[in-house]
């Protein structure tokens, strides 16, 4: 069985990493699962670069055009948009490969055309990471009641309207095409149903695996002597704030729960810890003692992270299955974020973590209270651990894959029978 995962790097954003997780664990239980990408980061042999490094200034150059395309259309949602127009041949060199099924992952920045997918001609299995598959160009919904995806965006008139144009564009050149669908989430696959494009296919709910075994608890005490952590804080962990730009983050939401947090229950005896960027470059000001950890590119050191937080923070308007919860969760520590996306996935009320009323930042600072307060008295840790181990399991999540494709395979055996009786 040879699968063939098309993702636009291995290693660069969050979608990314969730592929190449994939590919290993399909790897580790036999399957023979390559990996082929614009943007290579590791230097794994069974991870392929579709282009020669000088090709990389023409993507940039193209998904700089449509970006620049893109803010001319009218409409209010944040979220980044992607329109994949221009054509990036890639689909000649997935054609040509031994691949028995080509699995997509997160192929935007101009990666491959719309056009481009519907002239793949392998059976495709698309690991959806967001929405922008059965969007127009918009990488999610603007907001939990937005249906504007579902309803072919019928209520914007606007010519520049490329999100109409696109989701269009893309009913009609995938319109031969079938597609199994996978999701990591219950929520993206709710939204994929409802789409005017996978709502007649096959949709499964698969999380995004993670080596349990990297991830796992560290003695804190241990973690923070080695990180620099001071030991007798409460520390209340989250990722860099240099996504401010990005609303979908929800920093400003995160922003409000710390101030409201410290007027309800101080701050004397807790520690904000901050990774993915250093001091000198934080963008908002947080109300409340705090240290930075800088970029962690190690599993490892960011499993001894997680381990060294009484509480990790997710504080997201709108996520798919963020690996910011699903590690943490793995490592034993309880997480904090809003009931929205993905997180109900991993994160059970009161039992792991708290999930938060969307959007109330005041819900928010009462979760990470009361994860500090409960936190032993509710077994949180060891609740975390057991939930990830069954949940996250690499071999688990590979053998779902597995099953999809020999599902495939024996389908197009059959269909290929037919033609030639």
């Amino acid at each position: 069985m040879n699968i063939l995962h098309v993702s636009y790097s291995d290693y660069e954003g969050g979608a990314d990493k969730a592929a190449l997780r994939i590919c290993k664990a399909q790897r580790s239980i036999g399957i023979n699962a390559q990996m082929l990408v614009i943007k290579k980061v590791t230097d794994l042999p069974f991870v392929h670069s579709a282009i020669p490094k000088w090709r990389l200034a023409e993507f940039k150059i193209k998904d700089r055009l449509a970006q620049t395309l893109l803010r001319m259309q009218p409409g209010t949602n944040p979220m980044l948009h992607s329109l994949n127009l221009f054509p990036g041949f890639i689909h000649h060199t997935i054609n040509k490969s031994k691949a028995d099924i080509v699995n997509l992952h997160w192929i935007a920045k101009e990666m491959i055309s719309v056009s481009e997918i519907g002239k793949i001609h392998k059976p495709i299995v698309w690991t959806l990471h967001d929405s922008w598959a059965f969007c127009g160009t918009e990488h999610h919904p603007n907001g939990l009641e937005d249906d504007g995806f579902a309803k072919g965006y019928a209520n914007t008139n606007h010519f520049l309207d490329f999100n109409r144009w696109n989701l269009a564009h893309k009913i009609q050149v995938w319109r031969k095409k079938h597609f199994q669908i996978v999701t990591p989430s219950q929520w993206e696959a709710s939204l994929a149903h409802r789409s005017s494009i996978f709502n007649k296919e096959n949709i499964e709910v698969i999380a995004n695996p993670l080596n349990t075994d990297v991830f796992h608890p560290f003695n804190s005490l241990e973690a923070r002597l080695s990180l620099g952590i001071p030991l007798t804080k409460k520390v209340i962990l989250f990722g860099s704030l240099r996504s401010v730009e990005d609303r979908n983050k929800g920093y400003d939401l995160l922003q409000e729960a710390l101030t409201i947090f410290k007027e309800k229950y101080g701050v004397h005896n807790c520690l904000a810890v901050i990774f993915g960027m250093h001091e000198d470059e934080e963008t908002i000001h947080l109300d409340c003692p705090r240290q930075y950890v800088g970029r962690i590119t190690s599993e490892q050191q960011m499993a001894l992270l997680y381990s060294a937080a009484d509480v990790m923070v997710v504080p997201s308007r709108m996520e798919n299955l963020p690996q910011t919860a699903t590690e943490p969760i793995a490592c034993g520590t309880p997480v904090v974020g809003f009931q929205v996306g993905g997180m109900p996935d991993i994160i059970s009320h009161k039992t792991n973590g708290y999930l938060a009323q969307p959007y109330k930042s005041e819900d928010l600072a009462d979760g990470i209270n009361w994860v500090l307060s409960n936190s032993l008295a509710y077994n949180l840790s060891e609740n975390a651990r057991k939930i990830a181990l069954q949940s996250l399991s690499e071999t688990r999540i590979a053998s779902q894959y597995e099953e999809i494709y020999r599902k495939i395979m024996v389908s197009s055996i059959q269909f290929s029978e037919r033609i030639f009786m």
